[in-house]
């Protein structure tokens, strides 16, 4: 029998719930759709650079030289006149490239890149006046991103954690 009775007893109450707690620890929050979004795009993008042997911009990391910059920002948003335009009803003109980094990533996770900016820009300036054609487009096209997200992230390789 052991020297301490009590402190035998509160472990062997406290031993199941050791367990229970070790076996269920807490996940990390799951992501919201607009993260899920924006990590796949993300992921896309650094992807699209690195293959064009560039590095990918990184908050307050900028790149060694102006020229260095300019092929990056080239090569994320594209170059040359804007593809896409779409003049909203207070007469401000909304432009876009077809022929970037950041352009192949909408295509991929929205499906149709030109009807995502369409909708997009309406609903985002237009908010409630948007017409109601292109807020049902942008909610197709938002759940085509988000299922594609999750399938691009999920097949993604894990990041090395060893370093």
């Amino acid at each position: 029998m052991p020297t301490h009775p009590r402190r035998a007893a509160a472990l062997a109450l406290l031993a199941p719930l050791c367990i229970i707690t070790a076996c269920t620890a807490p996940e990390p929050p799951a992501l919201t759709d607009n993260d899920t979004v924006a990590a796949a795009q993300l992921l896309l993008t650094d992807r699209c650079l690195t293959r064009q042997g560039l590095t990918p911009p990184r908050p307050r990391q900028r790149p060694s030289h102006a020229e260095e910059q300019r092929r990056v920002s080239e090569a994320l948003f594209g170059s040359g006149p804007a593809e896409l335009s779409l003049t909203l009803p207070g007469g401000h003109e909304v432009r876009q490239h077809t022929d970037g980094c950041l352009a192949q990533a909408q295509q991929r996770l929205y499906g149709d890149q030109q009807r995502w900016f369409r909708a997009s820009t309406l609903v985002n300036n237009l908010k409630s006046r948007a017409p109601e054609g292109e807020r049902t487009a942008y909610r197709e096209l938002r759940a085509h991103a988000v299922r594609t997200a999750r399938a691009i992230l999920e097949s993604a390789p894990e990041k090395d954690t060893s370093r």
